[in-house]
């Protein structure tokens, strides 16, 4: 996102940095509202450094951009601005679709998709999702365009098709704070004899 026309602040710069490291924490005991269980774990004993670091209205914004980055949860939700420094709407809704971007190939192992997939692990969603996810090979932004590169437009539908939908949640946002808004403009790329399935 750095090459997104919009100056951030210092303080919502470290916030996007923090959720970008702490957001899917939850995730180590299922995908299944993560984002809430990221910050009961935050809200334990051992997190208290951050908190204190960070002080009550960054805190509370770190949570809202954490809880916030689930697509389940309605941008329009998030609280008003707690202070001057950080437009969380905004934050919140350029870290969705940061996230969102992580469509790539490398989310997914193609070795471990054999494995799962001779074992008969996967139902028929998990394996469009999986081999979605191995039709992009990159997702580029320049300025305000979002660019998958992709071996198959079709094979890669799934991804494509929520990374949109994404963007339909985002830009009524940004374009509510009078931002640029993104536009999804997919590249189709030849495989690399490297990346044959």
């Amino acid at each position: 996102m750095k090459e997104y026309p919009v100056e951030f602040t210092e303080e919502e710069r470290l916030i996007l940095a923090l959720s970008a490291v702490l957001h899917d924490i939850g995730c180590i005991a299922g995908k299944e509202k993560h984002n809430e269980r990221t910050i009961r774990i935050l809200a334990k004993k051992r997190f208290d450094l951050l908190r204190d670091m960070l002080g009550q209205l960054f805190y509370r914004a770190l949570e809202q951009v954490i809880i916030a980055h689930s697509k389940n949860f309605n941008l329009n939700s998030v609280s008003t601005d707690p202070c001057p420094e950080i437009r969380l709407k905004v934050i919140s809704a350029i870290f969705r679709l940061a996230d969102a971007c992580d469509i790539s190939a490398r989310r997914v192992k193609e070795l471990l998709l054999e494995v799962l997939l001779e074992e008969n692990q996967l139902d028929e969603k998990a394996k469009e999702i999986w081999k979605s996810h191995l039709e992009i090979e990159n997702v580029i932004v320049r300025s305000i365009h979002i660019k998958p590169q992709v071996y198959d437009l079709k094979a890669a539908e799934y991804c494509l098709r929520n990374l949109d939908e994404e963007l339909h949640s985002i830009n009524p946002i940004l374009s509510g704070y009078g931002l640029p808004i993104f536009i999804l403009e997919p590249d189709v790329i030849e495989r690399s004899v490297l990346r044959y399935p």
